[in-house]
């Protein structure tokens, strides 16, 4: 049975049992744990963003998809186009209850301004599909497949099929992702090939960063599965030993 390795921007080697970062080694095992954790907590915070709402002096902790349809009647009133020409007392008046900035970013997708900055689109990408019940229910789903994941990373390394639903949602994931990055790369492009300011650089940086993140878990994931598969069948005698060194 074949190995599987893969090499990444020349300095980074994906193997079954271990990742190798300009010559470092990291067992798999660890850095997938370390990375689910990561997503996860995106996956969550999606779901169950807090809100500040500092209202006469009373702080109101509410859910971004809760919040939404509680305070909007929609599963998520999303809206990216934080004015920049808004006069200064509204500018204040944002910065201390959050309003404007809790129902502006979509944190499954590393959307904190870039789409608005790009696209020009007024709402979140979520709404202009089917006004946000897909991305409610994906947050849902990937949160359970990560958790499930991480129970058979760190305590249940049998059966395997426990990571099947992480495999099948983070590949769905980073696919989806890659199609967005694709359908928004001339813009994208467009707009790097202007001046470029703090904020572009900075939101621009955070999408990027989420995007190889999640494209770098899928991998070492996987490895990580062929090599706990290869070991499983090694016990069965179906194939021989993997060499551990």
């Amino acid at each position: 049975m074949a190995r599987f390795q893969m090499r990444l921007l020349a300095f980074i080697r994906i193997e079954e049992k271990e990742t190798r970062f300009c010559g470092i080694r990291i067992p798999n095992k660890p850095l997938a744990i370390l990375l689910a954790l990561l997503q996860l907590s995106i996956s969550v915070a999606s779901f169950l963003q807090v809100q500040f709402a500092l209202e006469f002096e009373k702080v109101n902790f509410c859910f971004q998809h809760v919040y939404s349809f509680y305070k909007h009647k929609k599963i998520f009133e999303c809206h990216s186009d934080i004015p920049n020409n808004s006069s200064l007392e509204l500018k204040i008046e944002n910065s201390f209850t959050f309003q404007t900035h809790f129902l502006a970013h979509d944190i499954i997708i590393f959307d904190f301004g870039l789409m608005h900055r790009v696209l020009g689109t007024n709402e979140c990408v979520a709404n202009y599909l089917d006004g946000g019940y897909m991305r409610f229910a994906w947050t849902i789903e990937q949160s359970t497949a990560l958790s499930i994941s991480l129970v058979s990373l760190i305590c249940l390394p049998k059966p395997l099929w426990l990571l099947w639903p992480g495999l099948l949602m983070q590949s769905s994931y980073t696919l989806g992702l890659s199609v967005l990055t694709m359908a928004t790369a001339p813009k994208i492009l467009e707009a790097l090939g202007g001046i470029i300011d703090f904020e572009l650089a900075l939101i621009f940086s955070v999408y990027s960063m989420g995007f190889a993140m999640n494209w770098l878990f899928t991998f070492v994931l996987w490895h990580y599965y062929w090599h706990r598969e290869r070991k499983l069948m090694a016990e069965r005698g179906i194939f021989p030993p993997p060499e551990f060194v």
